[in-house]
């Protein structure tokens, strides 16, 4: 039995394929098996690995010139991208537009070259995301408020800016693969926010102070609204003062975070407060005679000033449970 356990397990590990990296000599990581450690010379002391289980990117078939005959003007355009410096790492125009074999041996037959225009917005997606699904943003692409509501990667961004575009936006410092700056696109669909932050007391959006890929990540996130993190992590990242951790928290925040008592684009009331009165907005809360209320009549509440005249501390305490001094 010992014996038939001792094969097993020396089969199991046979069919099982390990991966370990080496650096080769231009210092680039590749990935090679177990097996490939057969190769390894006493001597030598170099691995030749006997296969590469690396996810190779697309290789170009055909070179740009191919295509610059009859599209001169789209592969300008092209070059005037970051995306242009792919063709260095051997991609090219196939590898968005699909298979261009038998386009070019009869131009007159599109073939299955893919057109951006013609595909719906999921569709055109998946063509970008072939690259982009694995970087840091564009992982939750697919869960995205946007992706849900028909916005395609092309509907913010730019694969073939015109000169003119491109002049336009690098005079604002931004990339020419941007359609628009960035607010300015957001704002084109988001209109309601626009008028928020129109408010007397707002976000320095309009100021150029901040974008809102500041606190929202475009292409998707795990977090409500597509912040870039929680609801109070957002915020403290620029509110180092609020961050904590405190002794004594205030129970809002424990809800919806800052959003508990601010709005967060903007308000007609001061520090982005939901209500022009601190004390109705405090009262909204601490009005039941059996919730953690005050120790003086709740006639009290009505007078001049408002709560955190006494309760100044009000994000958080590390000596008094009553957010006083």
């Amino acid at each position: 039995m010992r014996n038939l356990l001792l094969s097993l397990a020396i089969v199991g590990l046979t069919a099982t394929t390990y991966l370990t990296t080496r650096t080769t000599v231009n210092d680039s990581a590749e990935a090679i098996t177990l097996a490939g450690l057969s190769a390894l010379s006493a001597h030598s002391g170099v691995f030749v690995p006997m296969e590469d289980t690396t996810a190779l990117p697309v290789r170009a078939n055909f070179k740009s010139e191919e295509c610059m005959e009859c599209h001169e003007d789209e592969v300008a355009s092209f070059e005037r991208t970051t995306h242009s410096k792919s063709w260095q790492a051997g991609t090219g125009c196939e590898s968005c537009h699909g298979d261009l074999a038998a386009h070019l041996k009869n131009p007159k037959i599109r073939g299955t070259i893919e057109v951006m225009q013609k595909k719906s917005s999921f569709s055109s997606s998946e063509a970008c995301l072939q690259c982009h699904e694995k970087a840091g943003e564009q992982q939750h692409n697919y869960l995205s408020e946007h992706t849900r509501a028909g916005v395609a990667c092309g509907s913010c961004h730019n694969a073939h800016p015109s000169a003119e575009h491109k002049r336009a936006m690098t005079s604002k410092g931004l990339s020419p693969m941007h359609k628009d700056k960035q607010s300015e696109l957001c704002m084109s669909c988001h209109k309601t926010t626009e008028a928020q932050f129109a408010q007397t007391t707002h976000h320095r959006l309009r100021e150029g102070v901040m974008e809102c890929t500041s606190c929202h990540s475009p292409h998707g996130s795990d977090q409500f609204r597509q912040l870039r993190s929680d609801k109070t992590t957002v915020c403290v990242q620029c509110h180092e003062d609020k961050r904590g951790p405190f002794v004594f928290v205030h129970g809002a925040s424990l809800g919806d975070g800052c959003m508990s008592c601010h709005e967060s684009h903007g308000s007609g009331a001061r520090n982005m407060l939901k209500n022009r009165d601190p004390r109705a907005l405090c009262i909204g809360c601490h009005s039941r005679e059996t919730a953690a209320g005050v120790p003086h009549g709740r006639a009290g509440l009505q007078d001049l000033g408002d709560c955190t005249r006494c309760h100044s501390e009000i994000h958080g305490s590390n000596v008094n449970p009553y957010f006083t001094n």
